[in-house]
């Protein structure tokens, strides 16, 4: 990558930390607008949040970009219905995203830390609602997976290595996962063969597998199905994601 951009850069992203305090005084705003009945609060508010999530993309902020998704899906289930019970969870979405804005190291423990307490908020504010794990090295990719199926109102959590991600499976409960099979550290089929010998909590879910190769997973590793990357792929990853979360609701 050319150095003058890749300074650019950093100093895009050096800026859009300094702001993020600012951006989360205006969310807290529309929460609080939202909750009084101001015209067109809802739109505003989902806009900020929704500009916020590709920026935190954007500038590789992954914490971000979970936590305004998920936002994004609590606001939109909760808009017919803002009292104060939703107010006060608008509100600890709103205090994750500070505690990332002011947090001098965002990776190891704390992001650990983070994931957790989102996962708590999403069973308490928004019941039922899936939760999948999402394993691209790609960042275009990812965000390409997320808008497909952002339809389906789950919480979406991104990992672009296989490590990492089995760090997540093993502590953290998810009803879906979807890896691409190349990863650079640890491929996906090493990935599902680490969580199926786990004994965790995870360690039968369903996963679908995003590859071109013509050679078939390893039946032992229990693959849901596998997917390519051709013109077929965002109706098939669509319809695939919907079964299977259709069938874990049932």
């Amino acid at each position: 990558m050319n150095t003058d951009f890749t300074q650019l850069l950093a100093g895009m992203r050096d800026d859009f930390v300094v702001e993020l305090p600012e951006r989360c005084d205006l969310i807290e705003d529309g929460v609080l607008a939202l909750e009084r009945g101001t015209v067109h609060a809802f739109d505003e508010l989902y806009r900020q949040i929704h500009n916020l999530k590709g920026s935190g993309g954007t500038f590789g902020l992954p914490l971000i970009t979970s936590i305004c998704h998920q936002f994004e899906g609590f606001v939109s289930d909760a808009c017919g219905r803002f009292d104060s019970l939703a107010v006060s969870y608008a509100l600890s979405y709103v205090d994750l995203l500070r505690r990332v804005a002011e947090a001098p190291d965002r990776d190891g423990v704390f992001a650990v830390t983070i994931e957790q307490e989102l996962e708590q908020l999403r069973i308490s504010s928004m019941p039922g609602c899936a939760s999948v794990l999402l394993v691209e090295p790609s960042a275009a990719t990812r965000k390409f997976c997320q808008g497909v199926l952002e339809p389906l109102a789950v919480r979406m959590v991104s990992q672009d290595r296989g490590l990492p991600a089995l760090e997540l499976l093993l502590h953290q409960p998810f009803d879906l996962l979807i890896a691409a099979r190349e990863l650079p550290d640890l491929n996906a089929l090493a990935l599902v063969a680490a969580l199926r010998e786990s004994g965790k909590r995870n360690k039968d879910i369903p996963v679908i597998l995003i590859s071109s190769s013509s050679v078939p997973a390893p039946a032992y590793l229990n693959i849901y199905t596998t997917i390519k990357r051709d013109a077929e792929f965002v109706s098939t990853l669509a319809r695939c994601a919907g079964d299977v979360l259709a069938s874990c609701s049932n």
